[in-house]
């Protein structure tokens, strides 16, 4: 409906009115300043990192350098790529990342490697730093980055759900994201109960994993990560029957001897079943009735691997799935 204009043109007096008091009065007092980091009433932050020194984390952290592909995918996954000035360029992989688009929008992409560089690490600027000390290099940046004042929360073990759900908390509490991180946990949680209580009384197939990490094929470990999912799916490890104790190069005879029932190919390089021709077309190898009845399943380490965050979960439910194809239900 349209306002009469007599009406109209009275507010817009009104208005004029009252503008030419405002500049003719008094100047209201200004609003004071505001300190930025008052809102934030959950800092400063101790966080308890289990065995290690407790981390303080002043104010809620704007410059985040994530150095490692597990913890900076979880960072993405919790409060996006806004606040991250690095993250490892190989998360720009959707063999190897979930979060492929907003990894590559953040400024400093990191070379591959378990060596970074504590001076180009400072250049940077960072109010939080972020790692996975699994290696010496990285246990050596993360002494020197430590001894700066620039707090570093070095997370160390991605062995299996349990320790990225854990992680995923101790990052929410650091980056102000409890409710968020706990809510991914609930989901996961939810998703592999489906999946232990639907293969709980099967018979367990054992299963060989094999990975292109290293550009040749290399056999998974009883240990890694991709062996507990493999676990937790319904399966056995085939590598722990075959005397396997780390991971390492696949070597032919090592994989006869290990007589799996199925063969799982975890591709990290994004280069496809062809990349582990190397040992698959070894005739022995060729002969066995997992490849002779094409047992053989490919998943993208963004899903087989503990990078894959809460996307492991659609690792483990596509294992299940071909493991055990009816205890599943798939609608």
């Amino acid at each position: 409906m349209s306002v009469p204009r007599r009406v109209s043109s009275l507010a817009g007096a009104v208005l004029v009115a009252v503008l030419l008091a405002a500049g003719c009065g008094t100047t209201p007092a200004e609003a004071p300043e505001t300190d930025p980091t008052a809102v934030q009433s959950g800092y400063p932050k101790v966080i308890d990192q289990g065995g290690a020194e407790p981390v303080t984390i002043e104010a809620e952290p704007q410059r985040i350098a994530a150095l490692s592909p597990d913890v900076a995918e979880a960072a993405l996954e919790l409060i996006g790529p806004e606040r991250l000035v690095a993250v490892p360029r190989n998360l720009s992989s959707p063999s190897l990342g979930n979060h492929v688009e907003d990894a590559a929008s953040v400024p400093e992409q990191l070379a591959p490697g378990n060596d970074p560089d504590p001076d180009q690490v400072l250049s940077y600027e960072p109010d939080l730093i972020l790692l996975t000390p699994r290696h010496e290099g990285e246990q050596d940046a993360a002494s020197v980055l430590g001894g700066t004042g620039i707090p570093v929360l070095a997370m160390e073990h991605w062995d299996d759900l349990d320790d990225i759900a854990a992680n995923l908390m101790l990052l929410g509490e650091a980056l102000d994201a409890e409710e968020q991180a706990e809510s991914l946990v609930e989901e996961m949680n939810l998703r592999r109960d489906a999946v232990a209580d639907a293969v709980a009384d099967l018979d367990r197939p054992s299963v060989l994993a094999l990975s292109n990490q290293a550009g040749t094929p290399f056999v998974i470990g009883p240990d890694a990560f991709t062996s507990a999912l493999i676990e937790l799916g319904g399966g056995e490890s085939a590598a722990e029957a075959a005397g396997v104790r780390a991971t390492g190069p696949a070597d032919p005879e090592l994989i006869v001897s290990a007589e799996p029932d199925a063969i799982l190919l975890v591709d990290v390089k994004g280069s496809g079943r062809d990349s582990f021709d190397a040992v698959l077309e070894n005739p022995a190898v060729a002969d066995l009735p997992a490849m002779t009845e094409d047992r053989v399943l490919i998943l993208p380490a963004a899903s087989a691997l503990a990078t894959g965050i809460t996307h492991t979960l659609d690792g483990l439910e596509e294992l299940a799935g071909w493991l055990h194809p009816d205890a599943l239900d798939h609608d």
